[in-house]
């Protein structure tokens, strides 16, 4: 084995990503070998054909203990290195010749591990201040010299420690090492670490070092500083150095579902909940009173909630230093401006006590401008010192708590109910729902029935507040939804049929409520079919119009429907299947229009779904337009016009052949609030 050092060429090491100065010497990375004396001491003369190596001239010239430092090598362990200079003629030499070899190998390898020490700093400080230019710590001009400093303190230390081990007188061994034992203990290293050992680092003199370190180039220079710190983790640092711990990256665990998988056949469903048979009891008792739409309206705005008003609003004023006193009757009169202005508008408030019709005559006889003004401005609804921090909308809770409670108890009982989201008109909101008349304000979740009454109602907050003590497979919307359900079970264990789109349905959330007894039907997303093999969305676009495929999950009876009409739809249900599947009219742009199947399912959804659509419809038309500063006041003026679309429906299931339409309805109440709760001193 013949082991050669390679001579190094001054050459620029163009790894460094901080641009320096010019004129600054840098450093070069080469893989490096033995220097040639030591071979051929070692494994006697080198073989013909194999021209020695002269030193280069370049070399000579830079300072002669440098240049050790310079033959950088690393050696993981001494056998290693002992067993890199035991060539493989050995056995075959006389037991002179082998004692005289072993002596000069030992030697040499005092000569190593001088040279290693001296390699070990050197690259130590090639660390620590490739990683200070690095991250840009300190001035680079400052950096660079103070690193050609510390190169040249430990050069010197290596040049004493030769001059101290040449000055040393060598003893000679008089007690050889056995040349056997010798042999065969290197002999075993070396089959216990094959491959090359050596170090692939070499430091270049700094004399001879060049290259243009300053360009701008930032992208090229980042790269460069990659190849360097790649080419300083070499596979002799773990044991020339501190023995340093390797980091190993982390396993990734793997989730382990307790959920079984779901097992899908292609059959219909087969249903098992009761028929509805219940009887809306409720609704004949309000059809047997022949109420008149202000008394309708009073069912939700009731004389429980306008004594909650106007303490509040008394309360309010009491912690400002105000004396307000309001009545009842005052604040029916300012309830009577509010309807009244959805039906009558101008562009002022103050416009409606001016004489110029019988409409703002009877709002100029009924209150002063200026109570309605103060009065309007202190309007409360909550104490502040009992507030909830956590619910943003505390200043709000106790009236959406009574309104709430009134909508439930004069609901229509129905089987179908609709659950979606809405928005409450307001620009100064951050909120935003795409596909809505109203577009930016505050979102409401709403449940509904199928002719658009409603029925519960929630603001929209953090999901922090929404999902406290909730399932969270299930998410925010079917939270909400499994929450609509539970009101709607307040009212009695009915097999309620609930219908919402693809932000809420999923297969774990129409298993949940079948659980509870509530049918449910949506729209699905793909995402959340729990892998139906259903056909592929694309593969259907190339069916004919009226294609579907379907599946029912065995254990829960969830059947999971794609259809091709107008476009791909799936759909998932509790209660409803494929039969029976009907023929309808579809579109096409030419004169004739085809005849495609429509399955049960699909009609359903189609027929039930638009309950929250009839609700905005109704609300949209007369809202209020009188608001205050206060950021809620367009949330109580929603809360009207929806207790006005309420009794409205009412009015209309009450008497189907003679009610009024909305606008006659609206007016109706808001001149009797005018007329009668006037203030007779005013």
């Amino acid at each position: 084995m013949h082991l050669l050092v390679t001579e190094y060429q001054g050459a620029s090491l163009e790894c460094l990503n901080p641009q320096l100065p010019p004129g600054v010497t840098i450093l070069k990375c080469e893989p490096p070998d033995l220097p040639q004396e030591i071979a051929q001491e070692v494994s006697g003369p080198a073989p013909q054909g194999q021209a020695p190596l002269q030193e280069n001239p370049r070399d000579q010239a830079a300072a002669p203990g440098f240049n050790s430092a310079r033959s950088q090598t690393s050696v993981k362990t001494e056998e290693a290195a002992a067993q890199a200079l035991v060539p493989k003629e050995w056995p075959y030499l006389s037991p002179a010749q082998r004692n005289l070899c072993g002596n000069s190998a030992q030697e040499k390898l005092k000569n190593l591990y001088l040279k290693m020490d001296c390699l070990t700093q050197s690259k130590k400080l090639l660390k620590k201040w490739n990683k200070v230019l690095r991250h840009q710590e300190h001035p680079k001009e400052q950096c660079v010299y103070q690193m050609n400093a510390e190169l040249g303190e430990a050069k010197s230390f290596h040049v004493q420690k030769c001059c101290e081990r040449d000055c040393v007188p060598q003893v000679p061994c008089s007690t050889p090492v056995p040349v056997e034992r010798t042999v065969a203990h290197l002999n075993t290293l070396k089959d216990r670490h094959p491959g090359d050992l050596w170090a692939r680092m070499h430091i270049s003199s700094l004399e001879y070092a060049a290259g243009d370190i300053t360009r701008k180039g930032r992208k090229r220079d980042n790269t460069r500083v990659s190849e360097l710190l790649q080419g300083l983790a070499f596979s002799g640092d773990s044991d020339v150095e501190e023995s340093e711990p390797e980091t190993q990256p982390a396993l990734k665990k793997v989730k382990v579902s307790s959920v079984p998988e779901k097992t899908w056949t292609k059959r219909d469903i087969k249903p098992n909940f009761p028929s509805w048979s219940a009887l809306d009891s409720g609704l004949l008792t309000l059809k047997s009173e022949k109420l008149n739409p202000v008394e309708l309206f009073e069912l939700f705005f009731d004389d429980e909630t306008f004594n909650l008003i106007v303490s509040e609003t008394n309360n309010y004023a009491s912690q400002k230093n105000v004396t307000l006193e309001v009545t009842v009757q005052e604040m029916r009169c300012v309830f009577g401006v509010l309807l009244l202005s959805g039906l009558v508008r101008r562009p002022k408030r103050g416009m409606y006590w001016e004489r110029s019709d019988a409409d703002q005559n009877l709002v100029r006889d009924a209150i002063r401008r200026d109570r309605f003004e103060l009065i309007f401005s202190y309007l409360h609804f909550a104490d502040n010192s009992h507030l909830d921090q956590k619910d943003k909308f505390t200043k709000l809770r106790p009236l959406i708590k009574q309104i709430n409670k009134n909508f439930l108890l004069y609901a229509p009982l129905e089987e179908y109910y609709c659950f979606d989201k809405t928005m409450c008109e307001c620009f100064d909101s951050d909120q935003f729902l795409n596909g809505k008349p109203i577009r930016i304000g505050y979102k409401i979740w709403c449940g509904t029935t199928t002719q658009g009454y409603l029925v519960w109602f929630e603001p929209y907050q953090e999901e922090s507040t929404v999902m406290a003590g909730k399932d969270l497979d299930l998410g925010v919307g079917g939270n909400l939804v499994m929450k609509f359900a539970d009101v709607l079970l307040e009212r009695g264990h009915y097999p309620y049929h609930l219908c919402f789109d693809s932000f809420f349905t999923s297969v774990k959330l129409v298993s949940a409520l079948k659980k509870k007894g509530v049918r449910a039907t949506g729209t699905i997303r793909e995402n959340r079919t729990e892998k139906c093999p259903l056909m592929n969305a694309e593969h259907m676009k190339k069916m004919k119009r009226g294609y579907f495929d379907f599946r029912v999950e065995e254990n829960d009876e969830i059947i999971v429907c794609r259809w091709h009409g107008d476009g791909i739809i799936s759909l998932c249900s509790s209660a409803v299947g494929i039969e029976p599947v009907r023929e309808i009219q579809g579109y096409a742009s030419d004169e004739e229009s085809p005849q495609i199947s429509q399955p049960s399912i699909v009609k359903l959804y189609a027929e039930c779904r638009e309950g929250v659509a009839k609700m905005e419809q109704t609300t949209s038309k007369y809202r209020v337009r009188v608001r205050s500063k206060k950021w809620y006041s367009v949330l109580v003026s929603y809360m009207i016009d929806v207790a006005m679309s309420n009794a409205w429906q009412l009015h209309r299931a009450c008497y189907p052949g003679a009610s009024l339409d909305l606008v006659d309805f609206r007016r109706y109440v808001a001149h009797f609030y005018l007329e009668h709760n006037a203030s007779l001193s005013d």
